[in-house]
């Protein structure tokens, strides 16, 4: 029994002294795991943080624009949180569809024995993002009421004013505040920011330079008709005169058709589009000349709507109105991204013509607001005229029509953790 008991003891100190021993493996296991995980969240925040300031400073001095020297990005390594991180940025990479360039944000963070690399890939901001932007004038007198939906991004440079219970279903944001009128109520889907600056571009030249390089440019003093045909456009200067038809991808290699110049005139244009074209009418001598004249429905071949992979987008760019003619339709559509700079979406005879709707797929970037009916303010319908129904393509927020104007500024386009 003497030799049996003292077996047992033997062999319970053993299992004792495995378990301690397995037990301190367990607790410096657990220890060195608590370390891990404390040092790739402190290296991961770093890296976001190199990259967000590498953003701030790319959005407050946007390289290449304004006159701004191209910037590296801190390629020195910035101590911080108890580690540092570096950033780099690539300006080689290009839009697969429009060749404009894309910046790509590296922001490498080291902690302790830890790595961590976060990457953005950034563009040029274009006003086409914006389902609705309005400039200080457009804002002065517009209201927003009762049964106005706007799905997608709305800015307004100016004051928003708003009446009733109107829906805004995209970020929306304003430079003077919000204007609640009788009570207002309305609805922000997707938040409110106020004294955000967007201001208009004026660098209107940007779509005639693009036209005038690997595009087509017309000049002279006559108008230009167009009338697109799916992947052709028919074209003449004198009304009257017959139709040239040219493959539009023959016409203008990148997508931009312009009529500038001085004393040139301005653009009439329906039809069906395939493919990314922007056009522009860009005289600003005279405020008869310089516009867009919509002359009938201007659609897509492949509405994106029930075509989700297609690859159809239209700018209209104006120095004065878009024009929407009076043909006498009870419906006119528009799939444009539509931008004017000094005027805004005119409806010929808005308060004669029958009632109908004008439906746009895709925007409104404009400094005025005209009327579309012969309704009065403060939400009273009209019996003459369109209501005007602004539906976001949203496409738009991530691509734009080819050279579409920009806001001078970049933001970003992918985000990779």
């Amino acid at each position: 029994m003497g030799k049996l008991s003292l077996l047992m003891v033997v062999a319970f100190g053993g299992a004792v002294l495995l378990t301690a021993l397995t037990m301190g493996d367990v607790r410096v296991s657990a220890y060195d795991n608590a370390v891990r995980y404390y040092e790739t969240t402190v290296v991961h925040d770093i890296a976001l943080a190199g990259a967000n300031i590498t953003a701030n400073h790319l959005f407050l001095n946007p390289p290449e624009m304004n006159g701004n020297a191209w910037f590296d990005g801190y390629t020195t390594p910035v101590s911080f949180g108890g580690g540092s991180f570096v950033t780099n940025l690539d300006s080689g990479l290009t839009d697969p569809f429009t060749g404009e360039k894309r910046i790509r944000l590296r922001s490498t963070a080291t902690y302790g024995d830890s790595s961590y690399t976060v990457m953005a890939i950034m563009g040029p901001s274009r006003f086409s993002k914006f389902a609705v932007w309005a400039g200080a004038t457009a804002s002065a007198g517009a209201y927003w009421e009762t049964g106005d939906s706007a799905l997608g991004p709305v800015h307004s440079q100016g004051q928003l004013k708003t009446i009733g219970s109107p829906f805004f279903g995209g970020k929306t944001s304003c430079k003077d505040g919000v204007v609640y009128h009788a009570g207002a109520t309305p609805i922000f889907n997707a938040g409110l920011e106020t004294g955000v600056s967007i201001p208009m571009n004026r660098n209107y030249r940007r779509v005639e330079d693009a036209a005038s390089s690997g595009g087509k440019h017309f000049t002279g003093h006559d108008d230009l008709w167009l009338t697109f045909a799916g992947d052709s456009v028919r074209y003449r200067r004198i009304a009257g005169d017959p139709d040239t038809t040219v493959y539009l991808p023959d016409l203008a290699p990148n997508g931009v058709i312009a009529l500038g110049g001085h004393h040139t005139g301005n653009i009439y244009v329906q039809g069906i589009v395939r493919g990314r074209v922007t056009i522009g009418s860009m005289d600003s001598t005279a405020g008869s000349r310089g516009k867009v004249i919509i002359t009938g429905n201007l659609t897509y071949q492949n509405d994106p709507r029930i075509f989700p992979a297609s690859t159809d987008m239209l700018g209209i760019v104006a120095y004065n109105d878009v024009v929407i003619a009076d043909n006498s339709a009870p419906t006119f559509n528009v799939d444009a991204s539509m931008f004017s700079y000094t005027g805004g979406i005119r409806v010929e005879n808005h308060n004669s013509r029958p009632p109908g709707n004008l439906n746009t797929l895709g925007g409104w970037i404009v400094e005025q607001v005209h009327p579309t009916s012969n309704g009065v303010p403060l939400g009273l319908p009209g019996s003459k005229g369109y209501k005007a129904v602004i539906r976001y393509d949203e496409r738009f927020r991530f691509s734009s029509p080819p050279h579409f104007p920009g806001t001078n500024a970049y933001e970003i386009l992918a985000w990779y953790e």
